[in-house]
């Protein structure tokens, strides 16, 4: 009973909290809903934990978890701001309490979780809701938003998450592993859901996330050529024609659609932007702060707060606290010239070590390397291939966005999952 519990809970966490959403306003906190149904599922994990005790066991790799947990318990308690590192920051919520969920998602998911056929059900089910409403959302025709008289920016494909990188961080999961599933299962759902998800993820407009999905393609690419067959050539080309047409189709919308909808071609904007980003990467511009949206900024003032606490960090989700501690002038001036607060590092990588500690970030990596180590058998096992993939997708992406609790659990699941043999065999 308390397995089929914990299976339940563990579906609700990576199919029904993603499209948990308020309407999007600036007077409502969008990610309310996420975080207070992710902790209610917390606390349901912690008591069926409990009632399992006798059977928990902990591996190297769950001890390695275990020493980041410390270390994020530590810097909580040191932090600048106590009450903020254990629920989070206003709207993010990734303190101690997001992270405790996260790791039982992934412990669950690696001893408990067992395959099921309701759950690619779901997954289709998640993937065409999100992705639909984010196309919609692009195309400004997404009606929800008109008939309740809801301010939305146009071409803000976020769906569900609130932001567009968030919803891209997702979509970095979601396209990789629908195209590994086809690759390997042959099933046309598979193919259909991997063009809808890659619409998605083209009108994100996110770069990080078609960034995760280039570098996992190269490892798909290799599994393809090391299995090579006529049927995965040919599955191959499908996949790859039908994301060209549907490039083709964004990049130059037909007269209608420009026409009825929006008057500006995004996509090649966001070309446009990557490429000057690139000419400024060698110099060309004196002033490189801007590079990356605004990122090379960010980071320059995330690795002046990793100097002054570089052991145990300011605490989960106090990056703004530290700042305004520690770089108060700083602060007001990006306030005064474009009216916001630094909250985020923009690199997962980076938020850890200036929140929580050099040395947490240390474990962290080697937390994930320790799990990659084990899969040296990606490219001839199918379902070690279809697990890892999309997790390869979230860390590439994740050196240049944001962790969020509406996909942060997903990712986590997926790190337990892979260590699951008995699912590994009915995925097969």
């Amino acid at each position: 009973m308390t397995n089929k519990l914990i299976n339940i809970i563990l579906n609700i966490i990576i199919f029904i909290i993603p499209v948990l959403a308020l309407p999007r306003n600036e007077s409502i906190l969008y990610n309310v809903l996420k975080i207070s149904a992710l902790l209610i599922c917390g606390a349901f994990l912690v008591v069926l934990l409990i009632l399992k005790r006798k059977e928990l066991k902990f591996d190297l790799i769950d001890k390695t978890l275990i020493a980041f947990y410390v270390l994020i318990i530590v810097s909580t308690i040191f932090s600048v701001n106590v009450k903020k590192a254990i629920i989070g920051e206003d709207n993010r919520y990734e303190g101690l309490l997001a992270f405790t969920v996260y790791f039982m998602t992934y412990y669950c998911a690696k001893y408990f979780f067992t395959f099921n056929q309701n759950i690619k059900k779901f997954a289709i089910a998640t993937t065409l809701i999100t992705s639909i409403i984010g196309i919609l959302q692009y195309y400004n025709i997404f009606p929800i938003y008109h008939i309740f008289n809801i301010p939305y920016t146009v071409g803000f494909a976020c769906s569900t998450f609130g932001n567009r990188n968030f919803f891209g961080s997702f979509l970095s999961i979601v396209v990789t592993l629908f195209m590994a599933l086809y690759i390997v299962k042959k099933k046309k759902t598979y193919l259909i859901l991997s063009y809808i998800s890659f619409f998605a993820m083209l009108v994100t407009m996110t770069r990080s996330a078609w960034t995760g999905l280039g570098v996992a393609s190269i490892f798909g690419l290799i599994y393809v050529i090391k299995n090579f067959n006529k049927d995965i050539l040919k599955r191959t080309i499908y996949l790859c024609a039908g994301f060209i047409m549907i490039f083709i189709f964004v990049l130059f919308p037909p007269k209608f659609i420009k026409n009825s909808y929006f008057n500006v071609n995004l996509l090649s904007g966001r070309f446009e932007e990557t490429f000057s980003d690139f000419n400024d990467m060698f110099g060309q511009k004196e002033d490189q702060n801007e590079m990356g949206s605004g990122r090379i900024e960010i980071w320059k003032n995330v690795l002046e707060v990793i100097a002054q606490s570089p052991l145990l960090g300011s605490g989960p989700d106090t990056l703004k606290d530290s700042l305004i501690i520690h770089n108060p002038l700083q602060v007001i001036e990006r306030v005064n010239r474009i009216g916001s607060v630094i909250d985020k590092a923009h690199n997962e990588y980076l938020q850890i070590a200036a929140t929580i500690g050099i040395p947490a970030l240390i474990i962290y990596l080697a937390f994930l390397a320790q799990i990659c180590a084990e899969q040296k058998n990606m490219f001839k096992d199918n379902s070690t291939f279809i697990l890892l993939i999309p997790i390869i997708s979230y860390m590439v992406q994740a050196f240049f966005n944001i962790s969020t609790i509406g996909v942060a659990p997903i990712f986590y699941f997926l790190l337990g999952l892979i260590q699951n043999e008995k699912f590994k065999e009915n995925l097969k």
